[in-house]
């Protein structure tokens, strides 16, 4: 069972990537709910192989993206990311 939910979520996630690719590389936004224990370290690691730029540069646009600045994140809230995505070659 639990290599099929590690399964699953890689599945799920490389799809995720997938729907966030432009090929014109510009920014797509999603949305993530906090769930316990999440940072914002933390959800930029789960989506940082569909980002272009640097890792600490995602995590500051995380940040300034849903003003943060100063702010503790909270179960439920809701979170923009946003996803630089490489032009496709």
């Amino acid at each position: 069972m639990k290599h099929f939910l590690i399964g699953l979520f890689t599945t799920l996630a490389v799809g995720m990537c997938a729907m966030a690719m432009n090929p014109e590389g510009e920014v797509t936004d999603i949305t993530y709910t906090v769930q316990t224990g999440d940072t914002v370290w933390a959800i930029a690691e789960q989506y940082a192989d569909c980002q272009a730029k640097p890792f600490n540069e995602f995590v500051w646009m995380i940040g300034d993206r849903n003003n943060l600045a100063g702010k503790y994140i909270r179960p439920g809230d809701q979170l923009i990311i946003p996803l630089w995505t490489r032009a496709k070659r």
